[in-house]
């Protein structure tokens, strides 16, 4: 008995999540309510909040729904491409483009965050939450960065932190705009093409 009652808990989370997933990508955070989720859900106004205090609840676990996946990936190219730190820049923002084009949670979460949140008022700890995030994979891959300029496959003359911010700014806006229009281009071609031409550019002259 106890174990289905927890199994009915977890299946009305997920269906939740899926609710929110499905409504903040169509109407936006902010002009999305709790009710209208719980609704969307079928369940009642009750339930949700049993599960969620707030909309920021809600984004907290749709962002760890996705974590997992991105942790693990982590780990793994670390070891795959331990001793070669550019080829771990690139394949770690391949496997995130990767992601969003394969992955409906990922594809729905960062189409959130980028074309339906509305960093004011009640959402801005969910800007503030997406900041910390990133900032921590920021940091991190600045360290690659240097391991590359130590070991002469990144020049010494580019800063590791605007090199990552360049990476990043092209990325995010490559998938930026595929999420406007997925039919305009090939977001794989594209990534492809477009960080081994900006990691081309950061090697020694002569190398």
């Amino acid at each position: 008995m106890v174990r289905r009652t927890k199994e009915d808990a977890l299946t009305t989370r997920s269906a939740l999540l899926d609710a929110a997933e499905r409504l903040f990508s169509e109407r936006g955070v902010s002009n999305t309510s709790m009710n209208q989720v719980a609704e969307a859900a079928g369940v009642t106004r009750g339930a949700i909040y049993h599960h969620f205090q707030n909309k920021l609840d809600l984004i907290d676990a749709l962002m760890e729904r996705v974590r997992l996946p991105v942790d693990e990936m982590r780990d793994e190219l670390a070891q795959t491409y331990q001793g070669d730190p550019v080829s771990h820049l690139r394949a770690r923002c391949l496997h995130i483009v990767g992601q969003v084009h394969d992955d409906p949670h990922t594809q729905a979460l960062v189409n959130i965050l980028l074309h339906k949140c509305e960093y004011v008022d009640d959402a801005l700890p969910i800007h503030l939450r997406h900041l910390g995030g990133r900032n921590a994979c920021i940091a991190e891959c600045v360290l690659l960065a240097d391991k590359g300029k130590e070991q002469g496959l990144i020049d010494e003359k580019y800063d590791s932190k605007s090199v990552v911010l360049g990476l990043f700014s092209l990325v995010d806006g490559i998938m930026y705009n595929w999420l406007l229009d997925q039919s305009y281009f090939d977001l794989m071609q594209a990534a492809n093409q477009a960080i081994d031409t900006y990691l081309a550019g950061l090697k020694p002259r002569g190398a």
